[in-house]
């Protein structure tokens, strides 16, 4: 039923419903036959799936095959540490997404709202819940729609209709007929659920309910999608974990065959593959990246945002793209006066006051806002009413005038309305100074033809042809800059027959909108310095959205909704275009996939219910939350408490250093896993006996290089981090340069590591190819030894892992505290396990000063390849 097309009578009669409502027994009849006026919630997911679905990734499983494969060669020991790890792991995530998701339902509030509706011919409140079609309700200034109807009568309604239209302005409605099949933003008989009364009264009889009215068709978008996309982190994380996995059974496989091959026993020869499979498992990586990601969640509750699902704060530092509303989430959604046209001179507002400072013209102009005025200010601060007359209280207050106290010394007595076809104002008052005084306000046009007169240098004087030429030339320059222009008159009033809209007084002009955020303007600039494009799309008028676009630095072409349908191949243009107005829902869905095809990672913010499936769609939905609707946020993955453009380029930054630390903490454990690969492999390979058993193995993975990884998401941000281009969507974690740079340092550790074992067996009269006690002398101090290395190169690494292209002169050794306290402890632990009744666990000697002294001078040489390497490879390059 499109009941914007028909009339009055013709929906009433389609309805069942008269002026008397309908009676209880029909009322509850419909009830059960179309159901409750609510929206259907979706199903929360359980405590125990959200803590199962930290388990959901490819490095977990892999771990998991090591937990079962160590229970069955009897390693207990080890089974129990990567255990525990995958555990603390799932915690971390578990806890930090719970708590988010608790916070986000206490944003919800209980409405309990009620409706005034008539039923039996008498007016009765009910629940909106018990709302049915075919129901006469009644509405007035400040009441929110229980459900969507077609207007019956309206009194000079307007209603706000931006969270679900995206439209800052308010929206005339009347009775009228519309014809064709006109876009929700220009149905002007019909009013829509969740949207609010800005003025006037009206009835309307209810047209739908529930999940049939324009909220629960956008619930139904929501639904459709099923949000099984991953963020790019997860992606990549898994993309590498498949390669590593295919790398560990390949290595292990290829051990195994040739081990086998030289004559091992099979027993023995499996167990030096999965010791190989252990070493080249990064067992501390997905706590490090969960810790670490938490961290950076923690930051941004402190920045006043809420991030549901840790992955998500890196996907922002991924973005190419970010489509924001505009009504609320770029500019401040309330109206506020830009300019003002007093005494033949264009006067701009800055703050709430004028650049030139108050003029006897002006304080009248103001004076006349803020009693000829429905809207009203409370105590507290809020204000309810018309945004446009609200914006004329706020430009009083903020001069001087309170519009309280200016309504006790000046009180109105009479008033002529405002109505659509005068388009003015009118309210007489008794002023103690002046006896009684008419002030008017109204469209410029309009009142200017029943202007006689003009306020210049604080008196009157004849309105002549040329100042109301010029009048209106100001005017018409202030609507071209898609400005909301109001002008303002008065007249003494001696007698009670000269209170009518003639001979007045023009005083000047307020043109007001609904102003950038000014730090808006700045995070702007920040995203085009950063290579990341702002997309600004809204439910405006192409001209206002323009016009914003220009204020906040928004360059590129704009479109409505219209041309996007007309326009053909999206896809092929959607990077030319910055702006799009008057744009649906579905619409919005078309740009975010449009943008996505053409290989964006695509942050989506808003605050409607018109921008939840685009939310749910984008790689990122960020939602307002003092603003914003329930809908909006449950569609999104993030949440900004304090509705600030700017938070979005601080969650930008955040993720891109984590992203950063990421990838320096993946250099450093993969330098120290790949290391110990090679010197199984070339023990192996050399028919040694290994340098490294399982324990020492995993006591390197997971607690010695475990906190010094950790430490590394502690490095500070860099200062060019927002003057590089995004990461691109099909990036990895491990480039080209990683790769060289983690084969010369891995094979530097592996000399080194390897080297200082055969030096001590040598050195002991060991000759090469005789056999070798593993519980022997001579075997446990070369083995520490190699294992005391290993510990010592990877140390010296995580300094060198904080920079791709400084080393560690350049870095210094002070500027990230954590790290020195990680390494520290973790040269502690490994003095520990040596010296502590530990060692017969870890198959360790104690070691004297003098094989500590080796063990550092070797370790320095990873310093001299570091610079070297960074010196000749990478500044090289970026010279060439």
């Amino acid at each position: 039923m499109k009941a914007f097309n028909d009339t009055v009578q013709e929906v009433m009669s389609a309805l069942g419903s008269s002026n008397d409502g309908l009676s209880s027994s029909e009322a509850e009849r419909r009830l059960q036959e179309y159901g409750e006026n609510r929206l259907r919630e979706e199903e929360r997911i359980s405590v125990w799936k959200l803590f199962l679905q930290q388990f959901n990734s490819v490095l977990v499983w892999l771990l998991l095959f090591a937990v079962v494969v160590s229970l069955f060669l009897g390693d207990v020991l080890e089974s129990e540490i990567i255990a525990f790890i995958l555990v603390a792991n799932a915690l971390i995530g578990f806890l930090q997404e719970f708590r988010a998701e608790k916070a986000l339902g206490e944003l919800k509030k209980i409405s309990g709202l009620q409706a005034r509706v008539m039923r039996d011919g008498r007016l009765q409140k009910i629940e909106t819940s018990r709302l049915v079609p075919g129901d006469l309700v009644l509405l007035e200034t400040g009441d929110r729609v229980p459900a969507d109807a077609r207007l019956v009568e309206a009194m000079n309604v307007e209603t706000q209709e931006a969270m679900l239209t995206g439209e800052s302005a308010p929206v005339a409605k009347n009775t009228e007929p519309r014809e064709g099949d006109v876009p929700l933003a220009e149905r002007s008989n019909m009013v829509y659920s969740g949207t609010l009364v800005a003025r006037g009264r009206a009835r309307a009889v209810v047209t739908d309910t529930g999940m049939h009215t324009e909220i629960g068709r956008i619930a139904e978008l929501l639904a459709e999608d099923e949000d099984s996309r991953k963020s790019p982190l997860q992606k990549k994380l898994n993309h590498f974990s498949r390669r590593l996995a295919l790398v560990v059974m390949a290595a292990s496989a290829l051990i195994f065959f040739l081990t086998w091959w030289a004559g091992g026993e099979l027993l023995e020869t499996f167990k030096t593959s999965i010791s190989l499979a252990v070493a080249a498992i990064p067992e501390g990586l997905p706590a490090v990246v969960a810790l670490t990601l938490a961290r950076g969640v923690q930051k941004m509750v402190r920045s006043n945002a809420i991030v549901r699902h840790l992955p998500s704060i890196e996907t922002l530092g991924s973005s190419s793209v970010i489509c924001s509303d505009k009504t609320g989430t770029m500019t401040m959604n309330r109206m506020s006066v830009r300019k003002v046209y007093v005494s033949g001179r264009e006067v701009p507002f800055r703050d709430g006051h004028p650049e030139s400072g108050m003029t006897p013209e002006l304080s009248l102009m103001l004076r006349i806002g803020a009693l000829c005025n429905d809207a009203r200010l409370e105590d507290d601060g809020e204000i309810f009413g018309d945004p446009t007359e609200a914006a004329l209280l706020m430009s009083a207050k903020n001069n001087g005038f309170e519009p309280m106290a200016l309504g006790r010394e000046s009180p109105r007595v009479d008033e002529i309305g405002f109505d659509s076809t005068r388009k003015m104002m009118s309210t007489l008052h008794e002023d103690q100074q002046d006896g009684r005084v008419m002030y008017t306000k109204g469209a410029p046009d309009v009142l200017l033809e029943h202007c006689s007169s003009i306020m210049k240098d604080g008196s009157p004087e004849p309105l002549d042809e040329a100042q109301r030429r010029e009048i209106l030339r100001r005017n018409e320059a202030f609507a071209s800059s898609a400005l909301r222009v109001l002008g303002f008159a008065w007249k003494p009033v001696r007698t009670e027959h000269e209170f009518r809209e003639e001979g007045l007084i023009f005083t000047g002009l307020q043109a007001m909108n609904d102003p950038p955020r000014p730090e808006v303007i700045d995070a702007v600039a920040r995203c085009r310095e950063a290579g990341i494009k702002v997309v600004m799309i809204t439910g405006d008028q192409k001209l206002t959205a323009e016009a914003i676009g220009r204020e906040l630095g928004i360059t590129g072409q704009a479109m409505t909704g219209s041309e996007l349908e007309s326009a053909g191949d999206l896809v092929g243009i959607v990077e030319e275009i910055s702006i799009f107005a008057r744009v649906s829902p579905e619409q919005k869905i078309r740009i975010v996939e449009a943008l996505q095809e053409k290989d964006h990672v695509v942050a989506m913010t808003g605050d409607g219910v018109n921008d939840a499936p685009a939310l749910r769609q984008a790689d990122i939905g960020v939602a307002m939350g003092r603003g914003g609707t329930d809908v909006a946020r449950e569609a999104s993955t993030m949440v900004l408490m304090d509705d600030n453009f700017a938070s979005i380029v601080r969650a930008v930054e955040e993720g891109r250093s984590i992203f950063d630390n990421l990838r320096k903490f993946v250099f450093f454990l993969l330098s120290s896993n790949i290391s110990e690969i090679m010197i199984i492999v070339l023990a192996v390979l050399a028919g040694l006996k290994l340098p490294l058993v399982a324990i020492q193995i995993l006591w390197v993975n997971l607690i010695t290089d475990g906190l010094p990884a950790l430490a590394l998401g502690f490095e500070p941000r860099a200062p060019d981090i927002m003057k590089r281009p995004p990461m691109e969507k099909s990036s990895f974690i491990v480039n080209r340069p990683m790769v060289l740079r983690l084969a010369v340092m891995s094979t530097v550790i592996t000399v080194g590591s390897l080297g200082l074992y055969l030096f001590v067996l040598l050195s002991a009269g060991w000759s090469w190819g005789a056999s070798l006690d593993g519980d022997g002398s001579t075997y446990l101090y070369a083995s520490t030894m190699a294992f005391t290395a290993l510990v010592v190169f990877e140390m010296v690494n995580a300094f060198q892992a904080r920079s791709e292209r400084q080393n560690l002169f350049a870095m210094g050794l002070l500027s990230n505290p954590w790290l020195l306290g990680a390494v520290a402890v973790s040269l502690l632990l490994q003095v520990l396990v040596i010296y502590s009744p530990l060692a017969d666990a870890f198959h360790v000697v104690p070691l004297s000063v003098r094989d500590w002294g080796l063990i550092v001078l070797v370790s320095l040489s990873l310093v001299m390849a570091d610079v070297v390497f960074k010196k000749q490879i990478v500044n090289g390059g970026r010279k060439r």
